[in-house]
C-alpha cells in the first residue's frame, strides 16, 4: 500500500492528504488506471517515490505498491494484475487481489491514477 505522504521539503512530520472521492465498487477487475499527468517516478533504495507535480505532493510506496504502480500503465487491467503479481504465489491469490484493488484504489484518492478507459486517464476520477 502507499507509504505517508508529505510534501516536498515539508520537514520530518507527514501531512495530511486530501483524497478524491472514489465510487464504492472502483476498481473494477476490468478497469485500467494510468498515471495522471504530472506524476513521476524515482527510485529511492528499496523504495519508490511518487511526485505529483500538480499537487505538490509527495508519496514513498513499499515493493509491493511499487509492483502495483509499475503495472498502472492504461493497458493492463487490475484483474491481469493480479494474475502477474500472484502467479508465484497462487495459494495467496485472493490476499494479493485485495491488496491490489486497494493499492489501486488508494492511488486513485491520492490522484497519482485515474482509469485509462475514462476520459484517457487523464482526469475521469476528478475531484
Amino acid at each position: 500500500m502507499p507509504g505517508e505522504a508529505s510534501e516536498p521539503g515539508g520537514g520530518d512530520k507527514p501531512e495530511e492528504v486530501s483524497a478524491v472521492a472514489i465510487p464504492a465498487d472502483w476498481p473494477a477487475r476490468s478497469t485500467r488506471p494510468a498515471p495522471r499527468r504530472g506524476v513521476s517516478a524515482v527510485e529511492l533504495d528499496e523504495n519508490l517515490a511518487l511526485y505529483d507535480d500538480v499537487g505538490q505532493l509527495l508519496i514513498l510506496l513499499n515493493l509491493s505498491a511499487a509492483a502495483v504502480w509499475e503495472l498502472c500503465d492504461g493497458a493492463t487491467t487490475v484483474g491481469e494484475m493480479v494474475e502477474v503479481l500472484a502467479g508465484p504465489h497462487p495459494a495467496e491469490a485472493e490476499l494479493i487481489a485485495e491488496d491490489v484493488r486497494q493499492t489501486v484504489r488508494r492511488l486513485a484518492e491520492l490522484a497519482l491514477v485515474a482509469d485509462a478507459e475514462a476520459d484517457h486517464g487523464q482526469d475521469a476520477l476528478a475531484p
